[in-house]
């Protein structure tokens, strides 16, 4: 196994030129459905609520969760877990606190809300911020795809990154949030599909023997987390993890940027828990090929040496040994997906900040629908063109070290962001400085902190509180996240409240505007007085997501006709099922819908 490097069979390549295919006709697809800058940027805030909630809940299950992610559950188990715990909780708070205020804003974008909190200062600000730092984000995710498959199945990296990077933009740019959002969905059933039949794979085979067979098989510290990390460690880190889950996830920046697209603040609660069932379901399920993974592939390393991190291929390697062939190409899809729709969401939304933020307000303030639209097809071709440029920047770097620090630098960025986005939603009583300065703060910690967390500084800390044993690298690592993360939500809410003490009443034109949002943040969206009869789409969107999904459904039924045991053409039979089943299902219930409006042409929705 030293040195093996998997390629993929004609039939795989096939399904996954099908996929790339696919999600570029999203854009000619849903074009159609942008007839202003609301419908371009956030879908009219008409979509329906599974939609946008599958399209959430792929923002969290991203390509990292198959790489990075596998590889946290090939070395400790279920410890991984506890991310999806935080996750969970987190979106349990989204849903009793925030889901139905970020809709009830009557925003487009999430920098407009920043503008109604805390002014125009703050909103040009956070523009700037938001738009430079997603150039770095967005190179970071099609250079890491593009090294992961490079590393295990040797495809050309440049050529994968340009082939990435020009789907996301022709589907963004054609379809804007409708082919970004909507097309989620079908993707988010590719995901669910084979990581649902991955699992029953493994459960099935006769090495394994069941659920049973496969906790017996795994060693002991892949249930008991503190065989491998202490006690102290393990909670320190689910606090801190936590918090910055429930903080980062329920920030004006970011929460309310999913919720904008919702007809109303119910939809949107409903759309949190499409992501609640997702982490219930499908997190377990996800993990038992990552478990079994060491059972079939003991050394990764001699498998992929290409990798940084050979772990990394733990899921792959599992979908090679076990997957017939065409639906390893059905896997590739799953991985590519997570990175598509987060790339395909943010380059729309960062679209929509550039237009709505600062090119209506400081260039054209009197651009029209149309002159927005275009303004933004515009944005998204040379954005998403500068994030193939950066991802080919990082695959040319040999030394990694200015990779690593782009990604520190970027993550450093979060939590000061986050905290004054977060209790701006729950404290009125902020002077407008309060947003900015705190993130200042924040950044120059975050800058500080880099050089005084150091592995020895950490063990002289757990030393003062009692602890004589040496730290492991991993308890060093994961006290180092923990650390970081506590000293910036301490001084960052400490800055925050600490403003609090300059907030004058007397500042009648900031408090009126504080007013205001709360006013209207707290008032649930009028559909028919507010948005009007003609908002009303359900039967097109219905039908065009039908359509999709039995059009894929039936592409996979064919992939019947390739050469396989009758077993492997089940599991593809039982895929095409699923997918093209319910497709089949939103025909009808659009059907139904138009029996229960007439006013609807159905001839309009075809």
């Amino acid at each position: 196994m030293a040195g093996k490097i998997m390629h993929l069979s004609i039939y795989d390549y096939i399904v996954i030129a099908f996929y790339l295919v696919f999600m570029f006709c999203l854009g000619p697809v849903f074009k159609g459905f942008s007839k202003n800058a609301s419908d371009f940027f956030r879908g009219g805030g008409g979509m329906l609520w599974w939609i946008v909630g599958s399209s959430s809940f792929m923002m969290v299950f991203t390509a990292w969760t198959f790489t990075g992610g596998a590889a946290e559950a090939y070395e400790s188990g279920t410890f991984f877990l506890l991310l999806f715990i935080c996750n969970l909780i987190s979106y349990v708070f989204t849903y009793f606190f925030t889901a139905a205020k970020y809709r009830q804003m009557r925003i487009i974008t999430a920098l407009e809300a920043v503008h109604k909190r805390f002014g125009k200062t703050n909103e040009q600000i956070f523009t700037y911020l938001y738009i430079l730092t997603n150039i770095i984000f967005g190179g970071v995710w099609l250079y890491s795809i593009s090294v992961f498959m490079t590393g295990v199945f040797n495809v050309n990296m440049s050529a994968l990154i340009v082939l990435l990077g020009i789907t996301v933009i022709g589907m963004t740019v054609i379809g804007g949030s409708w082919a970004a959002t909507a097309g989620d969905f079908v993707q988010m059933l590719i995901v669910i599909v084979i990581t649902v039949l991955m699992a029953l794979i493994v459960l099935w085979h006769p090495d394994i023997g069941g659920i049973s067979g496969l906790v017996d098989k795994l060693p002991s510290y892949h249930f008991k987390w503190t065989e491998i990390t202490r006690p102290s460690v393990i909670v320190f880190f689910a606090i801190t993890l936590l918090i910055n889950q429930i903080i980062q996830s329920n920030s004006l920046t970011v929460g309310a940027a999913k919720y904008v697209f919702v007809k109303s603040g119910s939809d949107a609660k409903k759309a949190v828990a499409v992501n609640i069932a997702g982490f219930l379901l499908l997190a377990p399920v996800w993990m038992i090929p990552a478990l079994a993974a060491p059972l079939f592939h003991p050394n990764l390393a001699a498998e992929y040496p290409k990798l940084n991190n050979p772990h990394e291929a733990a899921y792959v390697a599992m979908a090679i040994s076990l997957l017939p062939k065409g639906l390893l190409g059905l896997l590739v899809c799953g991985v590519f997906a997570a990175t598509v729709t987060t790339m395909a969401g943010q380059l729309n939304s960062s679209s929509g900040t550039f237009v709505r933020n600062f090119y209506i307000k400081v260039i054209n303030r009197n651009a029209s629908e149309n002159k927005q639209i275009a303004i933004g097809r515009i944005f998204s071709l040379i954005y998403g063109l500068i994030w193939i440029l950066v991802a080919l920047i990082f695959g040319s770097i040999k030394s990694l070290a200015l990779f690593d620090l782009l990604l520190l630098c970027a993550a450093a960025i979060g939590i000061p962001t986050a905290v004054p986005m977060f209790f701006g939603i729950f404290v009125k009583k902020n002077p407008s400085w309060s947003a900015w300065s705190t993130m200042l703060i924040g950044f120059l910690f975050s800058f500080i902190m880099q050089f005084a967390i150091r592995p020895e500084s950490i063990q002289r800390l757990a030393n003062v509180f009692g602890s004589s044993e040496l730290l492991t690298a991993r308890e060093l690592g994961k006290l180092n996240i923990s650390i970081t993360t506590a000293v910036l939500f301490v001084v960052c809410i400490a800055w925050l409240f600490f403003t609090m003490l300059f907030y004058k009443k007397g500042d009648k034109d900031y408090v009126q505007q504080t007013d205001i949002f709360f006013n209207e943040m707290n008032t649930p969206v009028n559909i028919e007085k507010e948005l009007g009869a003609g908002y009303e789409n359900d039967i097109r969107q219905y039908k065009v997501m039908a359509k999709l999904c039995i059009v894929y459904g039936v592409f996979i039924a064919l992939l019947l006709f390739i050469p396989n045991d009758m077993k492997a053409r089940m599991y593809i039979f039982l895929c095409s099922l699923i997918i093209g089943g319910i497709g089949v299902m939103l025909y009808f219930i659009a059907l139904k819908v138009a029996k229960k409006h007439p006013v609807f042409k159905e001839d309009n929705y075809a």
